[in-house]
């Protein structure tokens, strides 16, 4: 499957070195949570002094937010047409009380990916919505997170069949 991405990001992976790179919004939903977690890999912009807190503004999802920079090594989900979207990333814990809400949950967390260029944050190059933490492991003040698209076959069985009660438009 092809993607167009923009002039800026072309120069980013075939140009000389420059200060313009990716930049990875991670958006967290869960009941469990008093509010929703922004997370950004950069820290373009200062918030605030005292607590010191660095991020970045970007208007990604119709409204502008301050995406809280937090350290972070991230795989993003490949385009495989033969299994459902997967991957993974490793959080340096923001609060302790999201990390046990993360790590100790059965209902899984809503994650929405968008990868950017620094330089131009409400330029969305690749955005991957709705993807469902599927597993979470703490230890020493991180958290490894793994997500996902919740398979066709994990759908429950038997599937809706074409009978002339359910379809009768099918059905002379």
């Amino acid at each position: 499957m092809t993607r167009d991405i923009s002039s800026a990001a072309r120069r980013a992976q075939d140009g000389a070195p420059s200060d313009d790179f990716e930049v990875v919004f991670l958006w967290i939903r869960h009941p469990d949570l008093i509010v929703d977690v922004f997370v950004s890999s950069d820290p373009t912009e200062v918030f605030s002094y005292e607590p010191y807190v660095r991020g970045t503004r970007s208007t990604w999802l119709g409204e502008e937010r301050e995406f809280l920079f937090v350290a972070m090594g991230i795989d993003l989900p490949d385009d495989v047409t033969d299994a459902p979207m997967q991957g993974a990333l490793v959080l340096d814990t923001l609060d302790s009380d999201i990390a046990n809400v993360l790590t100790s949950t059965i209902e899984p967390a809503t994650v929405d990916i968008a990868l950017v260029m620094r330089s131009s944050p409400d330029f969305i190059e690749r955005q991957f919505l709705g993807l469902l933490m599927s597993g979470a492991e703490g230890d020493g003040g991180s958290v490894s997170l793994s997500f996902g698209r919740r398979d066709v076959l994990d759908e429950p069985c038997p599937a809706d069949r074409t009978t002339k009660e359910r379809f009768p438009g099918l059905h002379p």
